[in-house]
């Protein structure tokens, strides 16, 4: 009888002690495949997300969609659907032309505009010039090989144009401005090669390089919209040169100079940025494209 008494009492914590590994399985179990499910749900979330920005894309490639056009937009971002925001490249600069043609003064008036120094300024330029030309001539206040590897960073500069304009926070001396400067990207492209279109410059690029007050660029952005008053549709005014630019904003010798120098009427190259969410999950597609050529694509991104 003894040995039957102990063996119930061996056997009891054994049982109580299965009955709790079961439990703490089941529960590591549960949380397991609650991970998974969340996982295969998000993951199906961000298909659904690309799809929608896909589709975005795709009216955004449409010559005969236009800013404003209720189409760019579909569903709510907290369910399914798209945004898409069409812009124009030829309203910024490219760093590469530039400094290619040997142009510093679109640097010097933007960087002053910014409020950078002008030592600072000249620093900057020239560690872009040495970043994009393909010798080994160090610029008077540039970087080449030996100053990257003097600060650990071997391998650098490029010498050769910029490939995409995040780049530009690589080059030595300039990436302390663009740190300093949170929208910097808006400024600049390497897709649109000439002068900045004054049909398409946004406000702080007509601020900061030529000089223009608020008053004279609402009018200008006025006139560029049309009666609609949204720019990029049939009704905007095409400006006819800049010299007439000049001329009906009253512009002052200054002024009139640096539309001159920075600024043509010619550019026209579409960018979409397309945002498709599903239910708390967003995608973003950046295209870039010449206008009225739904099948051409110069650039596309993803994040």
């Amino acid at each position: 009888m003894a040995p039957d008494i102990h063996r119930r009492a061996i056997a009891l914590p054994l049982v109580l002690w299965s009955i709790a590994l079961l439990g703490g399985l089941v529960v590591l179990l549960a949380g397991v495949v609650g991970d998974w499910l969340d996982s295969e749900s998000r993951a199906e979330r961000r298909f659904v997300a690309r799809q929608m920005a896909l589709s975005g894309v795709a009216l955004g490639l449409n010559p005969a969609v236009k800013p404003g056009d209720p189409l760019l937009r579909r569903g709510s971002p907290d369910s399914e659907g798209f945004e898409v925001r069409l812009e124009n490249e030829a309203a910024k600069i490219n760093p590469n032309f530039y400094i290619q043609q040997g142009n510093r003064p679109v640097f010097l008036r933007l960087f002053e505009g910014w409020g950078v120094e002008l030592q600072a300024a000249e620093a900057a330029i020239d560690g872009l010039q040495d970043w994009i030309d393909n010798d080994d001539l160090l610029s008077l206040k540039g970087a080449e090989r030996g100053e990257y590897e003097r600060a650990g960073r071997p391998g650098f500069p490029a010498n050769r144009p910029l490939r995409h304009i995040r780049e530009m926070e690589a080059v030595m001396n300039l990436s302390p401005l663009l740190a300093a400067k949170q929208d910097w990207q808006n400024y600049f492209t390497i897709w649109y090669t000439g002068k900045i279109s004054i049909q398409h410059a946004k406000e702080p690029m007509l601020t900061e390089l030529a000089e223009l007050t608020p008053v004279q660029i609402q009018s200008l952005l006025e006139v560029r919209a049309g009666f609609d008053k949204i720019e990029g549709t049939e009704d905007d005014q095409k400006l006819e040169s800049v010299e007439a630019a000049a001329d009906f904003l009253g512009a002052d010798s200054r002024q009139r100079q640096a539309l001159l120098t920075f600024f043509d009427t010619s550019g026209d190259l579409r960018r979409i940025e397309s945002t498709g969410y599903c239910h708390g999950v967003r995608h973003k597609i950046i295209v870039v494209a010449p206008a009225g050529s739904p099948g051409q694509m110069m650039s596309w991104e993803e994040k």
